[in-house]
């Protein structure tokens, strides 16, 4: 009986470690997975316009900047919360490993774990190619070139292929981010040929195109038209980004999907750029407001910006009819101007572009078409950064200083037609100027512009334009006055090279008003050159003055982003372009 007895309480106990066992490998078993919302989760965002390209150092549109991100991931980033740079595809951010007279030597390790979605691990000669392919003399977008041609070597470890050591100009102030802050492709799959290992670094940077020979224009040319196809820029997408693209219909949507065994799941604590909360992210091109507004309501859409300010703070006001909304806002690095080509005889002239200045009354605008939600900016310089020249104040709106200006200037109105003219080279000219114009606020700037300037005799002609239209105008200069919203990178220093000096102005460059001023020149090359904080900041100052003195442009407000939300989700903003970071958001 005591045998009995205790063979079956030998037998009750391993039932119950049995079912615990079980219940155990049971609650660990749905811990592992992942949570079905989340599985099942599909994010909508309205996105107004469709972008150009999806490929970082091609596309120029800003929109692209935040999907590019998702799937083909930086080696370094800022942080959106922080906004220092974190180590995305890297061990670490780059290091200092050597300094010359001339250059430091920069040094980081690409992650072993780190591989392209056909398996193969990403190794240092994917950046090598990447810098390379970015100075291709033909490429059309010349945006990263300026930023990496201070590179001057990059040595791969032959037994590490995964080490990189990058040697920046020491003279150059954003060595760090060129040694990691790009958008990291893979080789093999955007250059089979390998052609651009058939060309040196040095070369890429330094040999003017007129000692290349015939053969190898014909293969930078090659590869330049086969990189920019729609092969890569609308197709053939490859990254080591959490996300792939799923589908792209041209005008109505684009798909991103969540990879499956993504390399980088067992890191997404380090950062949030390396989370993926969506299973699929839909970008809907909805150009119509009202529409998108009611999607969100209905819940079909889960988040939008660019929302018209009036919109956006009649709904907020109204916020107890729509409790299935949230409102939001987030400052970012981003200001409103109005760009005046220089290149137009009329505009070469600095008493006239003072005098416009003179006729925007950007209180007003900041008022009553951006309901507040703006603050005023006097150059390209945002206050948050220490170098701001704080002794800078707005231009003021002062329409009889506007004329006063003209009329010192040699214009008047010698036929009495109503309209101001003056003899330039020879022949009489009419003060008349077109301006573009894309988006509701910018047109509503341009009727108020056009009624003030029409009061001293200025004739401004307002012209809207679709976005995609409105991009081939800039490119080939094509206006006298642009309406344009900035958005900079996140970066340690701001630098205004790309914008602002005069080997920038061709067509294709960012220096789309055509400045041509020595004095701006030599203010850049300092603030880059520049090995003492103290200097550089004096330089930043010099720069902002001078700039603010000869009125390329006129400078309005940076605006706040203002973000409609379903309440089905929860996110929060962040302080880069466009507010908000998609792979992060998750359902309520």
């Amino acid at each position: 009986m005591q045998v009995k007895s205790a063979t079956i309480t030998l037998s009750i106990s391993n039932m119950l470690l049995y079912c615990l066992t079980v219940a155990m490998v049971f609650t660990h078993m749905v811990a592992c997975k992942t949570d079905p919302k989340e599985s099942e989760f599909t994010l909508r965002i309205r996105i107004r316009e469709d972008v150009d390209c999806l490929h970082p150092i091609v596309s120029q549109s800003t929109l692209a900047t935040q999907i590019e991100a998702l799937v083909m991931l930086p080696m370094i980033e800022f942080s959106p919360d922080s906004l220092e740079l974190s180590p995305l595809l890297v061990e670490n951010v780059p290091e200092v490993s050597q300094t010359t007279d001339s250059s430091i030597w920069y040094r980081t390790t690409i992650r072993k774990e780190a591989q392209w979605d056909d398996g193969k691990s990403i190794q240092a000669n994917d950046y090598v190619f990447t810098v390379k392919a970015a100075l291709n003399p033909y490429l059309k977008n010349p945006s990263w070139r300026s930023f990496l041609k201070n590179i001057q070597t990059i040595q791969v470890d032959s037994s590490n292929p995964r080490e990189i050591n990058v040697e920046v100009s020491r003279n150059y102030m954003l060595g760090k981010e060129a040694s990691g802050n790009v958008n990291l492709y893979p080789e093999h799959i955007y250059d089979p040929e390998r052609i651009m290992q058939t060309f040196s670094l040095s070369d890429l940077v330094h040999r003017d195109s007129s000692h290349w020979s015939v053969q190898e224009h014909e293969r930078l040319k090659r590869f330049a038209d086969q990189f920019e196809s729609a092969t890569y820029c609308k197709n053939g997408i490859q990254g080591a980004g959490p996300y792939r693209l799923k589908s792209w219909e041209s005008g109505s949507k684009i798909v991103l999907e969540r990879k499956q065994n993504w390399w980088g799941k067992n890191f997404e604590h380090l950062s949030p750029m390396l989370q993926s909360k969506p299973n699929t992210i839909e970008y809907l091109v909805m150009p119509d407001e009202a529409a998108s507004i009611l999607a969100v309501k209905e819940g079909s859409v889960d988040l939008m910006t660019d929302i018209s300010p009036k919109q956006y703070s009649d709904l907020r006001k109204d916020s107890v009819n729509n409790p299935q909304l949230k409102f939001l806002t987030a400052s970012h690095f981003q200001y409103s101007i109005l760009e005046l080509n220089l290149r137009n005889p009329i505009l070469s002239e600095w008493p006239v572009r003072k005098a416009l200045a003179h006729l925007a009354d950007v209180e007003t605008y900041i008022r009553d078409l951006m309901q507040g939600l703006a603050d005023p900016v006097t150059g390209p310089v945002l206050q948050s950064k220490p170098y701001y020249n704080r002794n800078l104040e707005p231009v003021k709106f002062d329409p009889v200083k506007s004329k006063e200006l003209l009329m010192q200037n040699g214009w008047s109105d010698s036929d009495s037609d109503g309209w101001l003219d003056k003899v330039i080279g020879g022949k009489k000219m009419k003060l008349s100027l077109r301006f573009l114009v894309s988006g509701a606020v910018s047109k509503n700037i341009a009727i108020l512009m056009k009624e003030e300037a029409r009061k001293i005799g200025i004739e401004i002609i307002p012209e809207t334009k679709e976005a995609s239209l409105l991009r081939n105008d800039i490119n080939s200069r094509n206006f006298d006055i642009l309406s344009a919203t900035i958005t900079q990178q996140v970066t340690s220093f701001y630098d205004p090279y790309q914008s602002y000096h005069s080997s920038a102005s061709k067509p294709g460059g960012g220096n789309r008003s055509g400045l041509q001023s020595p004095l701006v020149d030599s203010l850049i090359i300092g603030i880059r050159t520049a090995q003492q904080n103290d200097l550089r900041h004096q330089y930043y100052l010099d720069f902002q003055k001078a700039i603010y003195e000869l009125q390329p442009q006129i400078y309005l407000f940076s605006p706040n982003e203002r973000l409609l939300v379903n309440s089905r989700i929860v996110m929060n903003t962040i302080h880069r372009r466009p507010g908000y970071l998609e792979n992060t958001i998750r359902l309520k």
